[in-house]
Order: C-alpha cells, then structure tokens, then sequence
C-alpha cells in the first residue's frame, strides 16, 4: 500500500484489514482506498466499482471486532443485491405502490439530484425513493419527466403508502419515568415518519419534539410544562446516536406543532442551545395543569 493510499483513508488498520480480507475472500479486487470507501473490481473482472464504507464503520465502531467478518459479508451481500435489483420501469405510474419518502440531509446538487422538496425550518429535504426488497433508487428529475408526472403529487402518494405500511404500534414508550416515545421497524423508514407524527401519536395540545439522529430512529417527546426542564435529554440522545449511528440526519431537535417545524435545540460551538420561537410560548397556553414557577 502506498503513502497516499495510507493517507486516504480514515478508517482505523483494523478495521481496513477486516475488510481487504472479505473482499479478497468474495473474489473482489482492491485497486485502490479513498477517504469514505475503496475502489475495487468485483469478481470476474469488469468496471470498476466504488464502495461506501462510511456507515458500516459506523456500524463496526459499536460491535466486537469478531463480528466484523459476517457484519462485512452482509453488507457486501446487500450491495451485490442492491447491484442486480430490478429496473426501474419507464414510467413511475406503473409502480407508485412501490414510492415512499425519505427524509434527510440534501444532497450535492448535480445532474443527477433527486428530486426533493424542502422541509420548511429544518435544513433537511424530502425526497422520492422507489422501494425494492433488499434496496431503494431515488426518483430524479428524469424520472419524472419521462413519467409526465410531478414530484409532488407522486409525493402525496408516497407519504399514503409510508402511513399504510406503519404498524398501529409503531411507538413504544421508551421509560416509565418519561413519555417519550420511540417509533423502530428497521425498514430504512422511521425516521421519516416523522413526518405523520401528529398522526400517528395521541393528540398533544402544544406540539411535540422530535429527534430523528439517524435513518433508523425516531424518538416523539410530547410537549408538557414537567418535561420543560428535561427536555435537553432528547438532544443527549440526539447528539449521541448521530455520532454514532450509521446513515445519520441530524442532532437538531424540533418542535412540531399544527403542521409546523421549527428548530428547538441545537448544538452550537460543542454546547445545547435552546432557542423556542415565539409560538412556543402560544402553544403552552393550549395547555391545562400546573405551570411551573
């Protein structure tokens, strides 16, 4: 390996050792190490292929190192399904049982961008994905152009068949000390049902607070005058799993109210900001009870 190829990549020896062994066990060759993946020839030979490493050693940090062999093997094995899924018919209407949203980060706006609206107040965009079994394609702008369709109106499609596919217990209440709720199904799509929240949990007078680290966590704190003084504990969890998790969004956590999202707590120069816009303090006049102080 030459001094450039040490210098590329930030992944620990270890780690980068575990996974040249499975891919020269599964025929691959490594041509060379980038700062987020590697560039290997698959089996056989033919193009080139480059491989994402990122979230995996997300994944390895927070397991032993015997597991990584399998956890490694697994992941090229969804890879190479992910390679060979079906083809994405020309038109997006034959298949629209098959859309869903996904919220996240934007990405890179290139040629290629999918399509995605913002999400007003977050920093975070929703995009069209085409779900398969074992992976997902983002719909593009071409997509839709050779489909006639727009994004928006296949988005109102997507969302009725994210809320079809959540289960009536999606939430569970994470302790009894507090009622926080955590939705996980492990479909790559629970962070995005943030987006139903208001729905899918009893009604809340003054809003909710949402937390959504990564792809696969949602955690749903409604707004009470008692849990005021502990709400910093949803940006722990936040900040925590979004270091730490793989496919992660973002440690911000937000304040969802009659359809609004407005930021609530975020994380500036290593310290928890809390910064309620002035409906918050509307919102609280929805509720009854004791107010502190």
């Amino acid at each position: 390996m030459s001094p450039a190829d040490e210098l590329a990549s930030p992944f620990p020896d270890d780690f980068r050792a575990a996974v040249a062994a499975r891919l020269a066990s599964g025929g691959y060759a490594i041509v060379g190490w980038e700062p987020n993946g590697v560039n290997v020839r698959p089996p056989g030979g033919g193009d080139e292929q480059y491989i994402g490493l990122t979230n995996l050693h997300r994944r390895a940090r927070a397991a032993d190192p015997l597991e990584w062999p399998e956890m490694i093997g697994a992941f090229l094995e969804r890879l190479a399904r992910a390679v060979s899924a079906p083809d994405i018919p020309h038109d997006l209407a034959t298949i629209t049982d098959r859309l869903r949203p996904r919220l996240g980060r934007p990405f890179d706006r290139t040629a290629a961008h999918p399509w995605g609206v913002p999400l007003p107040g977050t920093g975070l965009e929703i995009t069209l994905v085409v779900d398969f079994p074992h992976t997902m394609a983002f719909v593009t702008d071409e997509m839709l152009k050779r489909s006639r369709k727009r994004g928006e109106d296949l988005l109102d499609v997507a969302i009725e068949n994210l809320r079809a596919a959540t289960p009536p217990d999606f939430f569970d209440r994470a302790s009894p000390d507090h009622d926080i709720y955590i939705g996980h199904t492990g479909d790559s799509y629970d962070a995005t049902r943030a987006l139903l929240v208001e729905e899918l949990m009893p009604d809340s007078p003054a809003g909710f607070w949402v937390a959504i680290p990564s792809r696969e966590e949602l955690a749903v704190w409604p707004v009470s005058f008692p849990a005021i003084k502990d709400v910093h504990g949803l940006h722990l969890f936040a900040t925590e799993n979004f270091r730490e998790h793989a496919y992660p969004i973002t440690d911000d956590v937000f304040w969802v109210w009659q359809g609004m999202w407005h930021p609530f707590i975020t994380l500036k120069n290593g310290d928890s900001v809390i910064d309620p816009p002035d409906l918050f303090i509307e919102a609280l006049q929805e509720l009854e009870g004791p107010q502190p102080g």
